[in-house]
C-alpha cells in the first residue's frame, strides 16, 4: 500500500496531479483545495499524503497536501453509500465546518451546488453525516487548518470558469473582482457577470 509520495510535480489539472518519483510518474486524484495549493508547483519537489484504493477492478491513488485532509476523506468515504469520488467532491468544496453546518440545517441546496451531488446523493450525505455527527464534530476540533480560505461560491465559480476554458489567473482575477463588488453573490450570478464582460 502506498501511504505517501515524494517527488517532482510534472503536471497538475483541476482534479489530477502527476508526480515523478525517481522516474516513475504516478497519477493521483486530488481535491480542488489541493489543486489550489499545487497548481504553481510544476517541476517542484513536494510530498503528498496518499490513500491507495484497491478493488477487484482497479487501483486508484488519491493525493492530499495535508494529512488531516486525507483523514477527512477516509471518514467521508467510510459512510455507507458514499463512494471515493463523492467524498473527494465534498472535500473539494466544503470545509468541515461548512459541511457540519449544512447537515445541521438540513441544507440540501448547499450540497447540490457541488458538481454531480444531486437528489438521492445529497440526501444520503445529509443522512449519513447526521448519523455520525459526533465523529465529524470531534474531527473539526482538531482540524482548523482545513477551513477553506476560499468560500464555496468562490471555489465553484473558479472551477466553472476553468471548465469553460478560462486560464487559472484570469478565472481567479475575475471571480475576485465580482466578489469584491458583491460579496454574497451566488455562483450562477458570478459566472453570468464574468461572461457578460468577457
Amino acid at each position: 500500500m502506498i501511504a505517501g509520495l515524494r517527488g517532482k510535480i510534472r503536471k497538475v489539472n483541476i482534479n489530477k496531479a502527476f508526480i515523478d518519483v525517481n522516474g516513475v510518474v504516478y497519477e493521483l486524484n486530488i481535491s480542488f483545495k489541493s489543486f489550489d495549493i499545487l497548481r504553481d508547483s510544476n517541476n517542484k519537489e513536494v510530498f503528498l499524503f496518499v490513500f491507495h484504493s484497491i478493488t477487484d477492478r482497479s487501483q486508484k491513488l488519491f493525493g492530499f497536501t495535508e494529512e488531516k485532509e486525507r483523514e477527512l476523506f477516509e471518514l467521508l468515504k467510510s459512510l455507507q453509500g458514499i463512494g471515493e469520488m463523492t467524498a473527494l467532491r465534498v472535500l473539494s468544496f466544503l470545509s468541515p465546518s461548512e459541511l457540519i453546518d449544512a447537515v445541521k440545517r438540513e441544507d440540501k441546496t448547499k450540497l447540490e451546488k457541488i458538481p454531480k451531488v444531486k437528489g438521492k446523493t445529497s440526501e444520503k450525505i445529509l443522512f449519513e453525516v447526521k448519523q455520525n455527527l459526533k465523529k465529524f464534530e470531534s474531527f473539526l476540533e482538531d482540524s482548523t487548518s482545513l477551513e477553506s480560505p476560499k468560500s464555496t461560491n468562490e471555489s465553484l465559480s473558479i472551477l466553472a470558469l476553468l471548465q469553460l476554458g478560462f486560464d487559472e489567473k484570469t478565472a481567479n482575477r475575475e471571480v475576485k473582482k465580482q466578489l469584491d463588488k458583491t460579496p454574497d453573490a451566488e455562483t450562477a450570478d458570478i459566472i453570468r457577470e464574468v461572461l457578460k464582460y468577457s
